[in-house]
């Protein structure tokens, strides 16, 4: 009696004959498992081949030429390669090499202009003045036209009188009050990602 009370008391997972189904199913992945890692480590085994290996006659380094697989061309095999005999070093002999005519090339292409340093110290401080005078009239893009330069350097050499700032920002606010919540919350965006250019963050 005492000895059913005992083994009564046994937990399940140690009686594996009544829980057929979960041991085979054990049993059979572990040894998918195995196999097929055998099958994986066999398959690298492969040995290479002969013609890879050093061969018992020629002991010396070999250069194998293999060109991709394209059209048949004469042009393929280097002629350092050819032997002496072969018909292909009599057509490359026959081909010359013609040298282009200069005056069919096409004109060569000029990114940027070249720069110019004819302005003198009058001609900025005359530039300074227009510019303070009448900021409306005289943009930087009709100084630059006039004195033959660049707006950039317009900019550079003067700024627009305090009047012109005020246009410009009262006009900047007309602009702004008609952006929508998503169009504000983009550029604010995109104003916090330039401030965060020049730091490490």
């Amino acid at each position: 009696m005492a000895t059913s009370m005992m083994a009564s008391k046994r937990p399940f997972l140690t009686l594996p004959f009544l829980l057929p189904s979960w041991s085979e199913s054990v049993g059979l992945e572990l040894r998918r498992n195995q196999s097929s890692y055998r099958r994986t480590k066999q398959r690298l085994r492969v040995k290479p081949d002969a013609s890879f290996g050093n061969s018992s006659n020629k002991l010396h380094d070999r250069i194998i030429y293999n060109p991709p697989s394209s059209a048949p061309s004469v042009y393929h095999t280097p002629t350092k390669f050819l032997p002496p005999d072969d018909a292909r070093r009599t057509l490359r002999a026959g081909v010359t090499t013609t040298q282009p005519d200069a005056n069919n090339l096409p004109p060569v292409f000029k990114g940027t202009s070249e720069k110019k340093y004819h302005l003198k110290p009058s001609d900025i401080e005359e530039i300074r003045q227009l510019r303070l005078s009448d900021p409306m009239t005289w943009s930087r893009w009709k100084l630059a036209k006039r004195f033959n330069c660049s707006p950039l350097f317009i900019g550079m050499v003067c700024d627009a009188g305090p009047e012109k700032k005020e246009i410009q920002k009262q006009v900047l606010e007309a602009v702004q009050s008609r952006w929508g919540v998503k169009r504000r919350i983009a550029r604010e965006d995109r104003q916090l990602r330039k401030e965060t250019w020049g730091t490490d963050e």
